[in-house]
């Protein structure tokens, strides 16, 4: 959130002496209370300044504490500052507004015209929200102002999704705005760039995460009818070959005493659950494999979730809870359970140009591939074009989808020069069965 705040205002130099953890959250109009412990050794007399610059409180002699004329009527002193300058500094902020509220507030030693040097670990960050809102569990939906209604212009909204340890999947089912200008960014809790939407991206999925920060930004020019975004555990997991898988879901109520964790497929059992919340490996075979990382209650409630390390082709498949040991067969527990696919090989590329290429080229790719590869050019309009391509006709195929997985082309045999039609978004999944192989494709995109 902090470095994301650094981005957003230039003119902020450091957050060097500033909390990353320090975020407060306060909806435009609504009040905000901002607070931190002082740093020791106190200091006789130093001011606190938004953006260093607009300066709000003046403090004096370690404990007088003076507001400025500018927020005097905005902003009440609510702290306990002891006679040596240690305690809680903590003030309210009335009506809190966008433009002038939002920032990085800090402490600088001295008085308000001597530009002294920046106090550490003494401030916090106040994210005024001007439309969105916080939500939790592990479900929900979020949608743009106004919708299905047109939006408005110059908009700046944060939707915050925090499902705890609950491992989500948001999905845009709806995403229509004016492409290049009306954009959402997604970001995960380490404040990572999940995803840069604009234009037409109905159907987008986000990559799993338990918590998620979308914001929302618009120009004054065109509007139009927005997005609608649902959240959801997710039903599949997706690993590749050799990584780790981690599953996870809510158990259902009421608990069951005693369960199994097995492939359905193949009656595998992976883990085997006896006195509600005791979890084992079901067999010797998966000791060293299987690591049971959730938190079920002594009632048998609660989330149950565990990583599968070094996943292999076998160990794809659907995952569900079976009542009993593992040599019982007991009935299926509904709703409780989650699908494993896992992935041979490709990967996930973002930016306006770039390449890919399958296994081995140019030498021969292998018998029994699943590839994915996934190219996210943000908002740029690019062009994919597969240069070289000399499959098994027939057997070893090329599918490439769009961002709502309308499927653009199915490719196979010699298909050297092929143009795919423009996108922002491609999936490109290459598979071959267990006999002929090739040299397989060389494929570039560039933007237009």
């Amino acid at each position: 959130m902090v470095s994301w705040l650094i981005n957003q205002f230039p003119k902020v130099q450091t957050l060097c002496c500033v909390s990353a953890a320090a975020v407060v959250y306060a909806r435009q109009g609504s009040n905000a209370t901002l607070s931190w412990r002082l740093p020791q050794p106190a200091v006789r007399e130093f001011t606190v300044r938004r953006y260093s610059s607009d300066i709000v409180i003046h403090v004096t002699n370690y404990n007088k504490v003076d507001i400025t004329s500018t927020y005097r009527t905005r902003a009440e002193f609510t702290g306990n500052i002891d006679s040596s300058g240690s305690g809680v500094f903590s003030f309210l902020l009335y009506d809190v507004v966008w433009n002038s509220d939002h920032g990085v507030y800090s402490c600088y030693r001295g008085s308000p015209g001597s530009r002294g040097d920046q106090m550490s670990d003494c401030g916090q960050v106040l994210d005024v929200i001007r439309c969105g809102g916080r939500y939790t569990g592990s479900s929900g939906s979020i949608s743009s102002p106004n919708y299905p209604g047109n939006y408005n212009n110059n908009l700046y909204c944060t939707y915050i999704i925090d499902a705890g340890e609950t491992l989500i999947t948001l999905v845009f089912e709806e995403f229509i705005t004016q492409p290049w200008y009306d954009v959402v960014k997604v970001y995960d809790a380490s404040n990572n760039l999940l995803v840069h939407l604009s234009g037409n991206r109905g159907g987008y999925t986000v990559q799993s995460a338990v918590y998620y920060r979308v914001v929302f930004t618009t120009d004054s020019g065109t509007v139009m009818k927005g997005f609608k975004a649902v959240w959801t555990v997710p039903t599949t997991e997706h690993v590749r070959f050799g990584s780790y898988a981690t599953l996870s879901w809510t158990l259902p109520v009421p608990g069951t005493r005693e369960f199994s964790v097995c492939k359905s497929e193949t009656k595998t059992c992976l883990l085997h659950i006896t006195g509600y919340n005791d979890v084992r490996a079901a067999s010797d075979k998966f000791t060293s494999r299987v690591r049971f990382i959730g938190h079920v209650s002594s009632s048998g409630t609660g989330l149950f979730r565990f990583v599968l390390s070094d996943v292999t082709w076998e160990d794809a498949g659907h995952y569900k809870c079976y009542r009993g040991s593992p040599g019982s067969r007991g009935q299926i527990i509904p709703d409780c359970g989650q699908k494993l696919e896992v992935q041979g090989c490709g990967e996930r590329y973002t930016g306006s140009s770039g390449f890919f290429s399958s296994p081995n080229y140019p030498g021969n790719y292998n018998n029994g591939l699943y590839c994915t590869y996934i190219i996210d050019a943000g908002e740029t309009l690019v062009s994919l074009v597969f240069e070289d391509f000399n499959t098994e006709v027939g057997y070893d195929v090329v599918k490439v989808y769009d961002a709502s997985n309308n499927l653009l082309v199915q490719l196979s045999g010699n298909r050297r020069g092929y143009i795919v039609q423009a996108a922002a978004y491609y999936r490109v999944v290459f598979t071959t069965d267990g006999r002929d192989v090739k040299e397989g494709f060389k494929a570039v995109w560039t933007g237009m």
